[in-house]
């Protein structure tokens, strides 16, 4: 497996002037010479190292930590000195023309026959970290001390050999041209979450994603999928920061083309803001409010037939779908049901409600600028979309009639969305909750003889297949443990994840798994362990759910409790 790669923007905030400054280094890059790094990145923690000029193209001077150059033998280098070479074609003859036609230029500082030029610096960094742009290079070292005064891009020495090295070098090219078009023609500061938006991009638009195995695209959607609640907008600097602009950023280019972004790059205005104006260029008939609870829905649903908005049309997203937290609601253990949880402006965050039949009423108590989308939906995952109106105190209510029947679950997709600039800094956070509570309605005598039937079955047979390997004695030592991602609950069977549960409620002793069984399938036994272990750790999983008992569902809480546990 791949690791995990990502960058950041290396912000420095103690600048003179904001004024441009042309190189002293004249009209080339010199062929050696000490840059100054990020310590943060570098794998040393070094401040500063000398690069080596291996190559040139058209627009790029390509330099490479000289510990590291000094250690190829000559075959090697001239391997490195190909796909470097490639990569500056691959630059002049797709990226730059792309980039300037759409985005614009980088910043006129070095000139060498009229052209503008770049370097590239490749130096060893931690593991994980793909590469940066320092800000602080595009200033005299008078204005900031430690500026390599030039056009530099950072990137790791590992991915030389990579096969999207064009990807992350048209990357942070694009932060650079995002430099000069906003910073220096209009004084302002592009949000991050919308440079790296762009950044990401590229790297779909000009190809780079088209083999999806090991491209940047499969990496950003299975982190996206990991953690899909991230904020768009609040920046991080952490992995789950690029899985959601990038796929919000692929849903953007499906449905709105590049002409969204390439048309909020040239305004004085910068995020959410230069994003409306661009789609009122385009005729959009949209806002990005309205877009973003469309991609909330996506992500859910992913399905055209809908609605042509509640769908990816990037061929490798077709079977991008978000795990919702899921809940069970009895009209007679936990009724009424309540839940509360705390997010931030444009987090999309996703609960499925499943329950007893009956009469269904869901409050939700948030505040108004919050925007609610549900969808119901029925045994043949044919869903009704609508949205549970908010009065000015954020509340609002919704009855579903004989729930359970027609349709047998209900997924609530609420998002905070109060803020639409200013996203730099940290973040406020905002509580929502939901109080679930269904109404049973009678059952006739053939109902309710067949209900207690079919549960008397699935119990029995649950029994069955667990006696039958408690006598088979399997040995399932193979099984890791790792992090559960979705919820489990009574009545799986054949399952892997329930496996990895089995084994990890074993390891906590026999006071919690007496019979220590792993079969695959969630019957009474691993139900009971469940909720012993709930119980075990109320505080943490029962408490914020106002639950004084186990229920034996593996929910968010309990999944939670259980992945911290991992590892101990």
């Amino acid at each position: 497996m791949r690791k995990e790669r990502y960058k950041v923007i290396i912000i420095f905030c103690v600048l003179i002037f904001l004024v441009p400054f042309f190189s002293v280094r004249g009209s080339f890059f010199p062929e050696k010479d000490y840059f100054f790094i990020e310590p943060s990145f570098d794998k040393r923690s070094r401040g500063r190292t000398e690069g080596e000029l291996v190559l040139v193209t058209n627009y790029i001077y390509f330099y490479i930590e000289s510990s590291l150059w000094e250690k190829f033998d000559e075959q090697e280098k001239r391997e490195y000195r190909s796909i470097m070479y490639s990569a500056g074609n691959d630059f002049e003859r797709n990226t730059y023309p792309w980039v300037l036609n759409n985005f614009g230029r980088m910043p006129s500082h070095d000139i060498v026959g009229g052209r503008e030029r770049m370097a590239v610096f490749f130096h060893s960094m931690t593991d994980g970290s793909g590469g940066y742009f320092r800000k602080g290079d595009q200033y005299s070292k008078y204005q900031y001390p430690r500026s390599n005064e030039g056009n530099i891009l950072y990137l790791n020495a590992s991915l030389i050999e990579d096969d999207n090295l064009g990807g992350y070098i048209a990357h942070e090219y694009v932060h650079l041209v995002t430099f000069n078009e906003k910073t220096w023609d209009y004084q302002i500061e592009e949000e991050i979450w919308l440079d790296e938006l762009r950044a990401e991009m590229i790297i779909s638009i000009l190809g780079y994603d088209d083999t999806y195995e090991g491209s940047n695209l499969e990496e950003r959607k299975r982190t996206f999928l990991r953690s899909p609640s991230t904020s768009l907008t609040q920046w991080k600097e952490e992995i789950e920061d690029y899985g959601v602009v990038n796929i919000f950023g692929q849903y953007l280019l499906d449905h709105y083309g590049d002409k969204v972004l390439s048309e909020s790059m040239n305004i004085d205005i910068v995020g959410i803001p230069s994003i409306d104006y661009a789609l009122s260029k385009i005729e959009a008939e949209k806002t990005f409010s309205q877009i973003f609870t469309d991609w909330k829905v996506a992500v859910y649903l992913n399905d055209c037939s809908y609605k042509k908005e509640y769908c990816f049309k990037n061929e490798h997203l077709e079977d991008l779908k978000v795990s919702p937290t899921t809940f069970f609601v009895s009209s007679e253990r936990e009724n009424p049901f309540f839940f509360k949880e705390e997010t931030t402006n444009w987090a999309g965050n996703w609960y499925k409600i499943t329950g007893d039949k009956g009469d269904l009423t869901l409050r939700f108590d948030g505040e108004e600028r919050f925007v609610v989308p549900y969808a119901l939906c029925g045994a043949n995952d044919k869903c009704k979309l609508d949205y549970i109106a908010l009065n000015r105190r954020g509340e609002g209510e919704l009855v579903v009639e004989n729930f359970n029947t027609e349709y047998e679950s209900l997924i609530v997709m609420p998002s905070m969305q109060g803020k639409f600039r200013g996203f730099n800094g940290p973040e406020d956070k905002f509580s929502f909750t939901f109080e679930i509570e269904i109404e049973r309605k009678e059952e006739t005598e053939r109902e309710k003889r067949i209900r207690e039937l079919r549960e008397r079955i699935h119990v029995l047979r649950g029994r069955v297949e667990e006696l039958y390997f408690l006598i088979k004695g399997e040995d399932y030592t193979e099984i890791k443990i790792v992090e559960l991602e979705e919820d489990l609950y009574f009545g799986m069977t054949n399952s892997s994840e329930v496996k990895r549960l089995q084994k990890f409620l074993k390891k906590q002793g026999e006071e919690i798994y007496q019979e220590g069984l792993i079969t695959g399938n969630f019957y009474q036994m691993t139900e009971n362990a469940v909720i012993r272990f709930q119980e075990k750790y109320s505080k943490e999983i029962l408490d914020p759910l106002n639950l004084s008992q186990g229920t034996g569902y593996v929910g968010s809480y309990t999944r939670k409790k259980i992945n911290s546990l991992i590892g101990e």
